[in-house]
């Protein structure tokens, strides 16, 4: 017995863009080490600054806090530019069927078929359907009954997804 097709509505919020973007991020090792980098470097310098100068000059406290709210800022900037270009169409489409995964709004299409989808995942209050190493079709699971991850799961399994952890 075929397995019936899910079918999604939904709008994809600032918030959601935001989040979904940071579970991407913290699923990688080196997109963490990238990102925690600077926050890092921003602990660092007064301590070293301290440790050869027996104070930290103001310069230096002045560069400690741009370093650790550059990534923080970053993140904020790209997710709202992102959030911005799409802001009139705010509804996502989703059909996931035997076929694959097809997602649309009004400015883009994207279809994968199974053997593109790396891994089916619940993370951070998203299904995340990864179709390459840092990039995945975000669901927010608000959006989803347990009955329709039971089939998304079953149709990824069908489709041979090598991990499915739902």
């Amino acid at each position: 017995m075929d397995t019936p097709s899910v079918q999604l509505e939904f709008p994809f919020t600032f918030g959601d863009r935001f989040r979904a973007g940071v579970a991407v991020t913290t699923s990688c090792w080196l997109c963490m080490i990238w990102v925690l980098a600077f926050p890092l470097l921003g602990i660092a310098l007064p301590i070293v600054a301290y440790l050869n100068l027996g104070r930290v000059p103001t310069i230096d406290w002045l560069l400690c806090a741009l370093l650790l709210a550059f990534m923080p800022a970053m993140m904020l900037w790209s997710t709202w530019r992102g959030h911005r270009a799409f802001a009139d169409t705010p509804l996502h489409l989703y059909t996931i069927d035997a076929q694959g995964v097809h997602s649309r709004s009004a400015h883009m299409e994207l279809r994968h078929d199974w053997s593109m989808i790396r891994a089916v995942v619940r993370r951070r209050g998203f299904l995340m359907l990864y179709f390459r190493r840092q990039c995945a079709h975000c669901i927010p699971l608000r959006h989803l009954d347990g009955g329709q991850i039971a089939r998304i799961a079953e149709l990824a399994r069908a489709g041979k997804v090598a991990r499915v952890a739902v």
